[in-house]
């Protein structure tokens, strides 16, 4: 069930088996012959050096090289205080936003990290994914403001970039209006019917909810889908095999069934596979397998696949759109707003087409480009 484009992702080097060996909690998982510093970037890169901090056995570290050892320790004590911070900011901001009737949904890290880690700060979260619907967006955004968030200088838009991040401190929040920025999954799973469907995390209050189990699952499985052809972490994967583990076979096909009417089936069936390779994660693989050869074709599927172009990907999300749609993002890509130009480039004065110029041209202004 896992397309040959994604082959380059499986478990292949000696680190990979490290990798694999901690977060599994063997007393075996040093070898002699591996590169500290190599261990030390894959960890990082895959955010998951928190995890592998936990999940070591104490008979594990003594073996361990003393570099390694530090940066596990550093990893896992700056999550710990980014967690207590991210914490005590959701406990002030969502019952400010329940009191002026703003439905916000914590996506991703944050909901997963309560409800199937041993501790939340074993999950890397660098920023706080909330998701509201279109049409609160700004008045979420106005609160954030007003509690001292600075938001970021990046493009949004109707079609594109359905998302923006704002800032205070060490604390990040990203807005999110679309449970994608893609529209190949921007419409697999409906707001209200989340919402209706929600879960409550006890841990950050009262006010605080993240989608239902099930919604959490499929988000995962397009969220990782959407980031395969350009970047690739661990933490997003071991996500998908604490929540597939946890739950029985009948609950995990009822799951695949709703993944097969939102045409999505395949993405998820391709997480499913590659999460095994990495973890063990079990699985019904002959019920998977009749899902597969029942399922009609999927252009979700097209994301399935590494190093995939900057043109490919806009060929899918073409693809996904209507006309109008796609005269839309066509038009926000090549003539973004005036303000957003003038941010990026610092510049109140200098004649607008030369600024768009410049855009096109590759010219990178006072922030880095978040097109």
């Amino acid at each position: 069930m896992l397309p040959d484009a994604l082959a380059p992702l499986l478990p292949s080097t000696p680190v990979d088996a490290f990798v694999q060996r901690a977060l599994a909690g063997r007393a075996d998982a040093w070898e002699a012959t591996l590169s500290p510093t190599e261990v030390i970037q894959a960890l990082g890169a895959h955010r998951i050096g928190p995890l592998a901090c936990a999940q070591l056995p104490a008979d594990a570290w003594a073996r361990l090289p003393p570099p390694l050892q530090a940066w596990l320790k550093s990893s896992a004590r700056r999550q710990a205080i980014l967690d207590i911070q991210q914490t005590l900011a959701l406990r002030e901001l969502l019952p400010l936003v329940q009191r002026r009737a703003v439905p916000v949904l914590l996506l991703k890290g944050v909901p997963v990290s309560h409800r199937r880690y041993a501790e939340a700060h074993h999950r890397v979260k660098t920023d706080v994914d909330a998701l509201v619907r279109p049409s609160d967006k700004d008045a979420f955004i106005e609160l954030l403001e007003a509690l001292g968030y600075r938001r970021s200088d990046g493009l949004t838009g109707r079609a594109l970039n359905r998302q923006l991040t704002l800032t205070r401190g060490d604390v990040a929040i990203d807005v999110h209006w679309s449970v994608s920025n893609t529209a190949l999954f921007a419409r697999a799973l409906d707001f209200e019917t989340m919402w209706a469907e929600r879960a409550p995390i006890p841990a950050l209050g009262e006010a605080a909810y993240g989608p239902s189990d099930e919604d959490l699952f499929l988000h995962a499985c397009f969220h990782l889908a959407v980031h395969l052809s350009y970047e690739f972490a661990l933490a997003w994967l071991y996500d998908i095999h604490l929540m597939a583990s946890h739950w029985g076979p009948d609950a995990l096909e009822r799951c695949l069934q709703r993944a097969k009417r939102l045409r999505i089936l395949r993405v998820c069936l391709a997480c499913l596979a590659l999460s095994r390779a990495w973890f063990g994660t079990p699985y019904p693989e002959e019920t998977c397998a009749e899902l597969a050869r029942e399922a009609a074709p999927e252009l979700s599927a097209g994301a399935l696949a590494c190093r995939l172009s900057r043109l490919s990907r806009l060929r899918l999300e073409l693809a996904a759109l209507g006309w109008r749609e796609r005269f839309i993002l066509l038009r926000e890509m090549a003539l973004p707003p005036a303000d957003y130009l003038r941010r990026r480039y610092a510049d109140a004065t200098t004649w607008l087409p030369w600024l768009h110029a410049r855009r096109w041209l590759g010219l990178r202004g006072k922030s880095p480009s978040l097109d």
